[in-house]
């Protein structure tokens, strides 16, 4: 066990940078195109049915499943750092110790949140937007109602992907992500349209998803040169929970910000009519496809950027944050024109109503002149999080959907109205881009230093 983890930990600090980001992205990013395959099922099967409500109905739940996987991501990034950073130190005991004690404080969690959500349902969906219409908020709670009990399996299964993921084991993290995945797609067709169960057809399938995924990505942690997870190696006293809360802080933080501003955004698109509400759900699908191959790539560079940084090694991180910028900004500057020409069939694939086509259109358009730009806005939070700076990374990751995106929309919503609403978010991720170019520098500077011999031995 041993002898493989060792060969993994001189791989990562001794091997050609650019060729070893690229290993570890490619099943980052068949796990991140599936993943936003998976996020569109949903709504092109739903679609389908011809309901602006229906499909709205889609956009108003994902803001709570937004909220759980920021949860799960929290305590899979918080934990998965911490194993890195041991792996890179060769303290393996310590890893399996973080290991499991993420994954226990996961499923406690999940238990508690699954019985809340049952008690709570009405109040949430009203919450979430879901009651703009009655219509609205009947089919809400049908998809919601479902959904609650896949929160202890979707926790389980974010938090050991990530700590697969992050201790290097991309293919084994990939595999059990997409198994879920699948099953969930093809589930999707038979549930919504050929059972005739609509909207819970949609919740059924993912509940079956999330089941599959927690099983196989369980399964992959027995390999020998993966971190195990062991019950008595679980240790939830303060020292661990500290370091799971902080080091998963930017990414519950910038999940947990884009969830409440994916709420408020929804109130607010409600009060211009719930196409408008369907409008921002179908744009944020078709988005997301751009955004998941440069968040796939990175997350090639994440255990890259984390392990090199425990074992010293400024100079190989710098090199490789460079290397993959590079890679992402280029796949940005082509892929762009191709959603902006294509942007009216993009939209139609998933919505026929022409009121929420018109409104998407513009939408997915306006964010076109800013996204070739934002690889820089990504990969600058996830440095900061790999190196344990994760106040830093915290401010940067919840800029762009949060702290600057909120008072944009309301400010722009409030004197422009759908106009405002359409153009809100360009505008505040130029902005977020400005604040992690500044923030960026000033880590680059201050906590990548090296000396020339490091330099050298970078290549």
């Amino acid at each position: 066990m041993t002898d493989k983890r060792e060969e993994r930990i001189k791989k990562f600090t001794s091997a050609d940078l650019f060729p070893l980001i690229v290993r570890m992205a490619i099943p980052s990013m068949i796990g991140m195109i599936v993943s936003t395959i998976y996020n569109m099922t949903d709504t092109f099967w739903v679609g389908k049915l011809d309901s602006e409500a229906l499909t709205a109905s889609v956009g108003v739940v994902f803001s709570f499943v937004s909220v759980i996987q920021a949860i799960g991501f929290w305590f899979g990034y918080g934990s998965g750092n911490y194993i890195s950073r041991m792996l890179g130190k060769k303290d393996y005991e310590e890893a399996e110790h973080m290991a499991s004690t993420g994954v226990a404080l996961a499923m406690i969690v999940g238990a508690v949140l699954l019985v809340a959500g049952i008690v709570f349902l009405r109040p949430i969906v009203g919450l979430l937007g879901g009651d703009t219409s009655e219509e609205l908020m009947t089919a809400t709670e049908q998809y919601l109602r479902v959904t609650i009990f896949t929160i202890p399996f979707m926790l389980f299964s974010n938090v050991l992907y990530n700590q697969l993921r992050l201790q290097g084991a991309a293919r084994s993290s990939m595999s059990g992500l997409l198994a879920g995945m699948l099953i969930n797609m093809i589930l999707d067709p038979l549930f919504i349209l050929k059972l005739n169960l609509g909207v819970k057809g949609a919740a059924y399938a993912s509940l079956a998803g999330q089941v599959a995924g927690c099983i196989m990505l369980y399964g992959e942690t027995f390999k020998s040169e993966n971190v195990r997870i062991t019950p008595s190696k679980i240790k939830m006293d303060l020292f661990y929970i500290r370091e799971i809360l902080s080091g998963g802080a930017p990414n519950f933080c910038r999940q947990g910000i884009t969830s409440i501003s994916s709420v408020l955004l929804n109130n607010i698109a409600g009060a211009y009519g719930v196409h408008v509400i369907a409008a921002v759900t179908v744009t944020q699908r078709v988005l997301y496809i751009a955004y998941a191959i440069v968040i796939g790539f990175g997350q090639g560079f994440q255990p890259v950027c984390a392990i090199n940084y425990g074992a010293g090694k400024h100079a190989r991180v710098k090199k490789a944050f460079k290397l993959t910028w590079v890679t992402v900004t280029g796949f940005l500057l082509v892929v762009t024109p191709v959603l902006l020409i294509n942007a009216d069939t993009l939209i139609r694939a998933f919505a026929k109503q022409p009121q929420v086509v018109e409104v998407a259109v513009r939408m997915l358009k306006a964010q076109c002149f800013i996204l070739p730009f934002m690889g820089y806005y990504i990969l600058s939070g996830m440095l900061l999080q790999n190196i344990g700076r994760f106040g830093l990374a915290t401010g940067v990751t919840i800029a762009e959907n949060g702290t600057v995106f909120i008072p944009v929309m309301l400010i722009a919503s409030h004197f422009f109205g759908v106009e405002g609403l359409i153009f809100c978010k360009p505008v505040s991720s130029m902005l977020s881009l400005l604040y992690s170019l500044i923030i960026g520098t000033y880590a680059w500077k201050k906590y990548l230093k090296e000396d020339e011999d490091e330099i050298y031995k970078a290549v």
